[in-house]
């Protein structure tokens, strides 16, 4: 017998097996449809999104797209589970007295490390149940089929759905809005994530960066405190940042950044080579680029009989300099500022937001230490995708991004759906490099600017319709 007769055997007699596990939270498994697909799916149906004929063609995006620190990240495949990362703590001497003879023993020193780990998160997003022979019918002949006015993207800035592309079916909308919603959790996660959160291995966050831009370290394989490896923490205390006096903030960012350039001189890493994006929501940059352009008279000791004045011109240039460099001077070098509006926020004040300000090092003498990681698909499971695929046409898993999705479809007698996996998680080598300035408070002109589509948000913008019903001129006919 030949192996691929062998092979088929053995599949058809697993095949049983593994049917009684899906649904179970195994991974690579998703939940089989069961035959009963969503009423309200279908775009141009009658009673569907768009299932009329007095609509315009033209879909207008009124949504509020994400932006994130996620696009300025390294992101790499791997297969390995656990990413363990060792540093050199201290050399140290023992106690004792220094040599008592001139051929008598001295002393003698020890080395300490701190490694920490990091594991995967894992999570998933679904279509509605579809069915075949539903997808793609018109209410009517004069039905417009809709055409979107402004891309679709997610964080990264990928466009999902391009400016002027035909909504064809819902299987297009929704698939496309699978990838939207699956994108804004790995974003969001990328602040907040927490393994304490996860439901056994089919729900796992990753440690977000309020985890790791942070104190407490430990070594992974003792426990034992490690705290010459923490993050650099400042708290503002709720204060909104000023000008000059204790609140002003370009001497936060300065000692941030000195902070920095101790650890990386002590290290032996030139501070010069580093990479360092200042990274914060878009409400904290507004009222962070204001102040920024204001300051500097707090720089000066000035005489008791003498007086320094501040140009108001010149406090716009260096403003608009700031917003049309989106960056920061500190210590005479330039540093990006990345936008993120996942960052979580709180309505700290009557009219404004506070949340945390993030310096995060990516790069410094050639070595990225700040990167994202995912399984790689491809890697750890495209030879078996590949054989299955052989032996029986395919095996409904679809590997995309270089392996870093996986959809995986099930199908019940033409009712199927989409599930869409990633399993990311974010690498920090040098966590004492990484810092951040807590609770910096800012009042905004009316309120904040409008959170992402789809976040939960305080000031998310939602509303509007999921489907839309069909007049008829006899009423609602009941026997069609």
């Amino acid at each position: 017998m030949d192996e691929n007769t062998t092979l088929q055997a053995l599949a058809r007699a697993l095949s049983p097996h593994l049917e009684s596990v899906k649904g179970l939270g195994v991974p690579g498994y998703s939940s089989k449809a069961v035959g009963t697909p969503s009423n309200t799916a279908y775009l141009y149906e009658g009673g569907g999104l768009f299932g009329r004929c007095d609509g315009p063609s033209t879909l207008m995006n009124a949504m509020v797209g994400p932006i994130g620190f996620e696009s300025a990240l390294t992101w790499v495949g791997t297969d390995t589970e656990k990413e363990f990362v060792d540093a050199l703590k201290a050399i140290e001497e023992e106690d004792g007295h220094e040599q008592q003879t001139a051929c008598g023993d001295c002393k003698k020193i020890s080395l300490k490390a701190c490694a920490q780990f990091y594991c995967f998160g894992r999570f998933c997003r679904q279509t509605d149940e579809l069915q075949f022979d539903r997808l793609g019918l018109k209410y009517h002949s004069n039905t417009p089929t809709k055409a979107i006015f402004g891309d679709i993207t997610d964080a990264q800035g990928n466009v999902l759905v391009a400016s002027g592309s035909q909504i064809t079916d819902a299987f297009m909308l929704q698939t496309r809005a699978v990838a939207y919603a699956l994108r804004l959790r790995n974003s969001t996660l990328l602040w907040t994530g927490n393994p304490a959160n996860n439901i056994g291995t089919s729900y796992m966050e990753h440690m977000g960066f309020a985890l790791i831009v942070n104190t407490g370290k430990y070594d992974a394989y003792t426990q034992l405190d490690c705290d010459s490896i923490d993050s650099f923490l400042m708290d503002f205390g709720n204060n909104n940042p000023a000008s000059t006096g204790a609140w002003a903030i370009p001497n936060w960012f300065r000692r941030m950044v000195n902070q920095f350039q101790r650890r990386a001189g002590g290290a032996g890493l030139p501070w010069e080579t580093a990479t360092m994006y200042i990274v914060m929501s878009p409400n904290t940059w507004d009222c962070v680029a204001r102040t920024y352009a204001c300051t500097g008279l707090d720089l000066c000791t000035v005489a008791a009989n003498r007086q320094l004045q501040q140009s108001a011109d010149q406090a716009r240039e260096r403003y608009e300099e700031y917003q049309s460099r989106m960056a920061l001077p500190i210590n005479g070098r330039w540093y990006p500022v990345v936008l993120d509006s996942q960052i979580p926020e709180t309505t700290g004040q009557p009219n404004g937001i506070c949340s945390d300000i993030y310096f995060i090092t990516t790069e410094i003498n050639g070595e990225t230490i700040t990167y994202g990681e995912y399984q790689d698909f491809n890697r750890t499971y495209g030879r078996i995708r590949d054989e299955l695929a052989g032996l029986f046409g395919s095996d409904d898993i679809a590997i995309t991004d270089n392996g870093r999705y996986a959809l995986i479809r099930d199908n019940e007698r033409g009712c199927f759906d989409i599930q869409a996996y990633v399993k990311p998680r974010i690498v920090a080598v040098a966590p004492w490099l990484l810092g951040r300035i807590q609770n910096v408070c800012c009042d905004v002109l009316q309120e904040p600017f409008p959170d992402v589509t789809g976040s939960g948000r305080v000031y998310e913008k939602d509303g509007g319709r999921s489907i839309t019903q069909v007049p008829t001129l006899y009423g609602e006919c009941l026997d069609c």
